[in-house]
């Protein structure tokens, strides 16, 4: 459990002079305020304060937020649909808010990673401006219709993502679902898609390590959760590929998968007893990025079941 979000608050940190662009339009601020100030981060934190409204529980008790923010290595979040996706949407703008705060906190607002977050391009044809407001708030367009050109405009903006993210200037938010969430149908390793996996390998030639965290949402009535993984980081060393344990420890985790790990920090990627190569990486990547946010899952479902509503308003 967390405590409120009126005694959260207090910490005595000041905003400075952000306070002053709290005040402006959306139609303003995108205008007037660079992404890289330290003004972008007060504004869209209190931007996507203002918005939340419905309680949320959120495992900030165990400190993995401040210490996603400590480190200075950048995240992948990855993130779950559940039956209703626009909660799922807010639940993860309210997490950026808090994660904005987090910065905020510890005096980060100028080098922080900006938030980067994937959402379909239909999307942003609705938008009246043609998405630029969009853009500036960090939200990246993803093709997912049916058409042959949407592989070469994805991969163009994987390429891209995965440059600012190998450069630590990005934190990135996606649901490895997209348009398939909505096949309730199949069974989510039918639906977890290969996007996520795709920049991890690709930063892995730039980074030596790549930071992900699951981040779960579940759902019920005016109530939701959000659940914070642990961090699970992959590397490369000598052409081989290493998972850390991640949520292993968890009573949710897969026992089949934590047995791999036994007492290990990191498992060596393998396939028929052979490390796995670049070309063949990214379904092993996947797996275990999949079994990470299926365990997170029930975690988000077990603190929902279990809040005692001293909780956050989302």
């Amino acid at each position: 459990m967390i405590s409120g979000i009126t005694s959260y608050n207090n910490r005595g940190q000041s905003f400075g002079s952000s306070a002053s662009f709290a005040k402006k339009s959306i139609n303003t601020a995108y205008k007037s305020i660079d992404v890289n100030s330290a003004d972008y981060i007060n504004y869209v934190y209190r931007l996507a304060r203002g918005k939340c409204r419905q309680i949320c529980e959120v495992n900030v008790e165990s400190e993995r937020l401040q210490n996603i923010v400590k480190d200075k290595e950048p995240c992948i979040f990855v993130m779950n649909h559940t039956w209703e996706q626009g909660k799922d949407i807010n639940a993860a703008v309210f997490f950026n808010s808090l994660l904005y705060r987090e910065y905020i906190y510890q005096n980060k607002t100028e080098t922080c990673p900006r938030s980067k977050i994937m959402a379909s391009k239909g999307f942003f044809m609705r938008a009246p401006d043609g998405g630029e407001q969009l853009r500036w708030l960090g939200v990246v367009p993803v093709n997912n219709s049916a058409k042959e050109n949407r592989r070469v405009e994805n991969a163009a903006m994987l390429k891209n993502i995965t440059e600012q993210f190998a450069r630590n200037e990005i934190n990135l938010f996606l649901f490895p679902e997209g348009a398939l969430a909505g096949l309730w149908f199949l069974p989510l390793k039918y639906k977890f898609q290969a996007g996520a996996s795709y920049v991890i390998r690709k930063a892995l030639e730039i980074k030596e390590k790549v930071k992900t965290v699951s981040l779960c949402f579940a759902h019920k009535k005016d109530l939701s959760a959000i659940h914070i993984g642990e961090p699970l980081y992959f590397s490369k060393r000598n052409g081989n590929y290493y998972a850390t344990r991640g949520n292993v420890d968890s009573e949710f985790f897969d026992k089949k998968l934590s047995n791999l790990y036994g007492d290990k920090d990191e498992i060596l990627l393998t396939e028929a007893g052979q490390s796995v190569g670049y070309k063949n990486v990214m379904p092993y990547i996947s797996g275990i990025l999949l079994d990470n946010m299926k365990c997170c899952t029930k975690e988000a479902k077990s603190d929902l079941k279990n809040s005692k509503s001293e909780v956050y308003t989302l």
